[in-house]
């Protein structure tokens, strides 16, 4: 009777112990490139909005349809955060001149050598603390990155 006991209360422990091995959970994947906790390159700059959940990507005087479709992308993610869009910014790390017609909050000078994107096409998510999170491809499915990004803010709510 003790035994059939102890088994009974063992049993949940071992079926769940089997399924974990057996059927691994498929969780912990992002639609963004992950990256690794490092302080941002254009976070030093002065101008930089402290406190506040960043999209930052380069931008030049030779802004083509990629790029703006990029500002425009960045826009729409940004707007599409509802209540927590207060929390989230805009930063255009210029390596060149700015152009006029593109709406963006704050451009910051850069120098080009300490550009993060060099030969890589896309916009980075940055903490409030100057962290680099994320980086996107540019072309990459506006409705995943909003939802991951608005996962990301209510997950660190207490952060910015």
């Amino acid at each position: 009777m003790l035994l059939g006991m102890g088994l009974l209360c063992l049993a949940p422990v071992l079926a769940a112990w089997l399924a974990f091995v057996l059927l691994p959970p498929a969780g912990g994947a992002s639609y963004g490139q992950l990256l690794p906790t490092q302080p941002f390159a254009g976070a030093e700059h002065p101008q930089w909005p402290r406190g506040q959940w960043v999209l930052a990507a380069t931008l030049g005087s030779d802004c083509r349809d990629r790029c703006r479709q990029r500002w425009l992308a960045m826009k729409q993610i940004e707007k599409a955060q509802g209540e927590a869009a207060g929390r989230l910014t805009r930063v255009a790390l210029l390596v060149s001149a700015r152009p006029k017609d593109l709406d963006v909050p704050h451009a910051l000078p850069h120098a080009p050598e300490r550009v993060l994107l060099a030969g890589r096409q896309g916009f980075y998510l940055v903490d409030p603390l100057g962290n680099q999170v994320l980086f996107y491809r540019d072309g990459a499915d506006p409705r995943r990155i909003i939802d991951e990004v608005a996962k990301v803010l209510k997950v660190n709510n207490g952060l910015g």
